[in-house]
């Protein structure tokens, strides 16, 4: 197994709700937060893909936020190579903050649009001085080539590109700084379904020469395991199932998993199909106590109600925090 690189331990980040200020002047609700994570943690070994899943609302991007150290948790620590960068000060979190780096969603709102895309790669270049004035422009272009874009595309500005090309350019921009990590949070999903194959392979092709360590976000459980061999399920803030490398999507013992699974298009002739109704904001509070998950689970039962399954092992490196999951794992149980 290849040494551990990136750690997440036991991260948690509540956010005030958008209508408090509404509800403290009108009278109309409690004051209060909403937790977005609830004690979360995730490794990452040198070199590998792993996928992350879930619908909005569910954590995946608070937690990349916090892994990349773009906001920081609440409680809990990250890990980077043994050193820890939540414990870090400004001065010393921007010696390792190039080493992770987020591509996200949106293309076009990620790039400055008065900049051209060549400048946006030479921006960060400069920032890190990571190569002599000199060398910045052709340097740009080798970052441009690797990610299937010409050169000559360098003095273009983001507006003259489509979302497929526009989102090369902030792969370019991302690899530019060199980094170790790589966060893509739902990069492929505002792609047209023809063009998410193509980033989806340059990902992988990336990962494979550049021996990137790359945590891949998503809500199709299908175009996660076409890049990841190792899995995350997220739910209401939390990790609820770990599908480990060669483990078949079917194998899924979350009823949430499973949900996702019915959902999820698949691949077909290297195309991603569409998005599904599954990726719909959970919205509103969850139970604080018991299983996140029992107001939409077909199988909650009694233990469901008032305990908070934790992430249990099922099978080798399969965890599952679910009590029916746990219960019909152990023989004669059920």
């Amino acid at each position: 197994m290849p040494e551990l690189i990136l750690t997440a331990e036991r991260l948690s980040r509540s956010y005030a709700p958008r209508s408090l200020w509404f509800d403290r002047v009108l009278g109309g609700g409690q004051a209060g937060t909403r937790p977005a994570l609830v004690d979360v943690s995730l490794a990452l070994h040198r070199g590998e893909t792993v996928g992350l899943v879930g619908e909005s609302g569910s954590g995946k991007s608070t937690l990349a936020r916090c892994i990349s150290l773009l906001e920081r948790p609440d409680t809990g620590r990250v890990l980077l190579d043994g050193q820890d960068l939540t414990a870090m000060d400004r001065g010393q979190l921007r010696r390792f903050r190039r080493r992770i780096q987020v591509i996200f969603q949106d293309p076009f709102s990620s790039l400055n649009p008065r900049l051209t895309v060549g400048g946006a790669v030479a921006e960060v270049l400069r920032v890190h001085k990571l190569v002599p004035e000199r060398s910045v422009r052709s340097r740009a272009g080798e970052l441009f080539g690797q990610v299937g874009l010409p050169t000559a595309a360098l003095n273009r500005y983001p507006s003259d590109f489509s979302g497929g090309q526009r989102q090369r350019v902030c792969i370019a921009r991302a690899l530019a700084a060199e980094p170790e990590v790589l966060i893509a949070d739902e990069a492929v999903s505002s792609l047209d379904v023809s063009i998410q194959a193509q980033v989806l392979n340059l990902l992988i092709d990336l990962r494979d020469r550049l021996g990137l360590t790359i945590l891949f976000i998503s809500h199709n459980l299908h175009v996660v395991r076409h890049v990841a061999p190792r899995i995350a399920v997220m739910f209401g803030g939390r990790i609820v199932e770990t599908l480990p490398p060669g483990t078949p999507l079917e194998a899924a013992r979350h009823p949430y998993t499973q949900a996702l699974l019915a959902a999820s298009p698949r691949l077909v002739q290297d195309h991603v199909g569409e998005t599904t109704g599954v990726d719909d904001d959970i919205g509103g509070a969850l139970p604080t106590v018991g299983c996140p998950f029992r107001g939409r689970c077909p199988r909650a039962f009694d233990p469901c109600e008032s305990v908070d399954p934790d992430l249990l092992p099922v099978a080798a490196e399969h965890l599952v925090a679910c009590h029916y999951a746990a219960q019909a794992a152990t023989p004669h149980a059920l």
